[in-house]
């Protein structure tokens, strides 16, 4: 223990007290007054001027002085990544908190969590409870914050340990965010230093609708570790129209992977080649074997409806419906209508005539694989003596996925010659020997089918019974034999009764291969659309029903227009996790927010279903959020609602961890950030403290102030001044002097 003297009053003090001691001198060489008296003056003018300095009694003792050591943690989401036993932060941290006491004993630790932003720890309490951010590492930003914290509360750390993997966000400041801190940084990589071997398609863009036979455009990323030197084989595959087809190549392509981790990027084209859903997959195989794999579907919609109309006769039905169809721009029509029969006789010779022949093979034959509806009304195949082959290609093309309507009247069905023919094999009913096969009269038809999409026409199952049974009366209709077994009879006459008994079927619908047929046994639907034109209830019931069974029967009115965004194959394990939905109008526009209500539910891992609310983002496109997801797998239920109708729905799948794969170390960015500052990079795996504590400067002994006594800043002191100068002023006044 030493003992000193301080003066703290400082250079102020001492130029103060100076100033004072020289008048003071002055004053005594001028004065003349006696010893006894000037002896008092001094004395008070010299308590004055110690007050003034400030002087301190030091008492000194011996102190061991720790270097001070900054450490820094990444607390950035990629130290989540799970690794056998726990997280790289956590391991990270538990590897400081069981060296406490070496580190305590060797230097004085200041700690920092560094992700987006660069944050303070409060000290060892505090790290044991960090955890990783949800944002990356930002090592400019983290850093520079680190360097103004330090020069706010000027503490100067001998060197730093930096405990990272490496996983940092892209950062060309990095070396001036570094040479900031203006000490060694040694480094010590958290995680595993290799990567596994394998790839995982990231991002998938694809078309939400494609036109029939126009082309799908694919576009895939694809993260490549472990697979520097090899070739990867991409292959786009479209499973076949029957299920037991399998996977058809649609397309292929073949990159050369150059780096240990690499994101490489894919296009495909495949051709839309059947109506509705068609379900692809993209595949990547290293070395023969499959390294990811990912499926999506794509809904096929027709660019126009190509419709051909053939018509046995000139009718109100011909020219009311063929009017209705050309008014649509969607409808691509092309008609003929039987003028002239076999059996009329001509005057002229057949040349002269104005009329064209029937062109029979070009209708049945040649042209019937380009359009998606065939509509056959009222038309005797046995008044021109067809072959039958031209009928067997008629049911081919509903087999292959055409569409077909046949419209009845006089010359129709049996009448028309096509009992027993491949046209009967395909109707919904039975056709009947009976004489006479078309019965005129007028009726009404009554619905059969109430939640079929061409009975019920509007938004209320009430509403549309109300329609039909306000529309104005139809006017003949054709008898049968029997309802196929798999039809579906939408409306029957209120009183006939087939060949077997059951209501006579005046609208039947039946799926053939992937086709489908509707009947209509009478001709006289077109007096819905004059006769019903004043009634409110009914004014739109024609539109809408031969709207909707051009839609049903091309298969249009079962695509969704509810659609999730593909998935990729690895979700970011970071919350909130966001997915995309999109929901299109009857023209597969994106639908209006004023008419779409959306729903969603999300079903747990555990079973447990509660409705998400989605957001909207864009024209009919919107967004789903989801927080506190628990690991495993997840379900997203989309249903929409159009018009308070029944619109579509979608449904997804995904699995979610809380940490992704672990990835490994980038081992560049670490021994960059250690040469550039003069530190050194260790691997955490088996690294003792005593390796990186010895770096430090030693632990000094110093000598420490161990108390200061301050005389001149006690009330004593003042006192005793007052005295002085109060006991100089009483003396001059009881020797008289002034």
């Amino acid at each position: 223990m030493s003992m000193g003297l301080e003066f703290e009053g400082g250079a102020a003090g001492a130029a103060a007290a100076l100033a004072l001691a020289a008048g003071l001198v002055w004053h005594c060489r001028r004065a003349r007054a006696g010893k006894a008296l000037l002896a008092l003056r001094v004395l008070a003018v010299s308590a004055v001027a110690c007050s003034l300095l400030r002087p301190a009694v030091t008492v000194s003792g011996q102190r061991l002085a720790k270097p001070p050591l900054l450490v820094l943690l990444d607390a950035g989401h990629a130290m989540a990544a799970r690794k056998d036993a726990g997280g790289r932060l956590e391991a990270a941290r538990d590897w400081l908190l069981r060296r406490r006491q070496a580190i305590d004993e060797r230097c004085a630790p200041r700690f920092f969590a560094l992700s987006d932003r660069g944050r303070g720890l409060s000290g060892w309490e505090e790290l044991s409870s960090l955890t990783a951010s949800s944002a990356g590492l930002h090592p400019s930003a983290s850093l520079r914050d680190v360097a103004d914290d330090l020069a706010a509360r000027r503490e100067r750390p001998q060197r730093a340990w930096l405990l990272s993997d490496g996983n940092a966000e892209p950062d060309p400041d990095l070396d001036a965010a570094l040479a900031e801190l203006r000490l060694p940084v040694d480094v010590v990589g958290v995680g595993p230093s290799r990567r596994e071997r394998g790839a995982a398609i990231v991002d998938l863009r694809t078309p939400d609708f494609a036109f029939l036979h126009g082309r799908v455009a694919v576009a895939v990323d694809l993260e490549a570790s472990a697979l520097a030197g090899q070739a990867l084989e991409l292959t786009l595959s479209k499973r076949g129209p029957q299920a037991a087809s399998g996977w058809e190549v649609a397309d292929r392509r073949r990159i050369e992977v150059r780096s240990d981790l690499e994101t490489v990027a894919a296009t495909f084209t495949a051709t839309a080649q059947s109506l509705g859903t068609e379900r692809y997959r993209v595949e990547a195989r290293a070395a023969g074997v499959q390294v990811a794999a990912r499926e999506f579907r794509v809904e096929v919609i027709r660019q126009k409806y190509r419709i051909m109309y053939l018509s046995g006769r000139p009718s109100a039905e011909y020219a009311n419906l063929r009017e209705f169809l050309k008014s649509d721009p969607n409808h691509e029509l092309v008609s003929f209508v039987i003028l002239r029969n076999p059996e009329n006789p001509s005057l002229v010779p057949e040349d002269e005539l104005s009329l064209i022949p029937f062109p029979a093979s070009e209708i049945f034959v040649d042209t019937l694989p380009q359009f998606d509806l065939f509509i056959l009304e009222n038309f005797s195949y046995a008044r021109f003596h067809l072959p039958t082959a031209y009928l067997a290609s008629l049911k081919s093309f509903v087999a292959a996925g055409g569409a077909l309507l046949v419209i009845g009247g006089e010359n129709a069905f049996a009448l028309g010659g096509y009992q027993g023919t491949p046209l009967e094999d395909v109707l919904p009913v039975t056709l009947s020997d009976r004489s006479p096969d078309f019965v005129p009269g007028l009726f009404r038809a009554k619905p059969a089918a109430p939640e079929h999409p061409l009975v019920r026409l509007y938004d209320t199952a009430e509403r549309s019974r109300a329609a039909w049974e306000a529309l104005p009366e139809l006017d003949g209709y054709a008898r049968f034999a029997s309802v196929r077994p798999g039809a579906s009879v939408l409306a029957v006459h209120p009183e006939a009764r087939t060949g077997a008994g059951q209501a006579m079927p005046l609208f039947a619908v039946r799926e053939y291969g992937r086709g489908k047929v509707m009947l209509v046994s009478t001709d006289s639907t077109w007096r819905w659309r004059l006769g019903a034109a004043l009634d409110w209830r009914t004014a739109d019931f024609y539109g809408r029903f031969w709207t909707r069974a051009v839609e049903y029967l091309t298969g249009s009115l079962e695509l969704s227009k509810v659609k999730f965004a593909p998935l990729p194959d690895r979700l970011p394990a970071r919350e909130p996790a966001v997915f995309s939905i999109r929901v299109f109008d009857e023209n597969f526009q994106p639908a209006a927010e004023d008419a779409t209500a959306l729903s969603v539910l999300w079903t747990a891992p555990g079973g447990q279903a509660r409705e998400v609310s989605p957001r909207l983002i864009g024209p009919g496109s919107y967004s789903v959020e989801l927080t506190g997801l628990a690991p495993g797998w997840h379900r997203l239920r989309a249903l929409a609602r159009l018009r308070g109708k029944p619109w579509g729905e979608d449904e997804v799948r995904f699995a979610w961890a809380k940490a992704p794969p672990a990835a490994p170390m980038d081992l560049r960015w670490l021994r960059h950030a250690a040469q550039a500052t003069g530190g050194s990079f260790t691997e955490l795996s088996g690294l003792e403290a005593r390796a990186l504590l010895d770096k430090l400067p030693p632990v000094a002994r110093q000598s420490e102030v161990t108390s200061r006594r301050r005389p001149t800043a006690s009330l004593w002191w003042l006192a005793a001044a007052l005295a002085l100068l109060l006991s100089e002023w009483a003396w001059r006044r009881w020797r008289g002097q002034p």
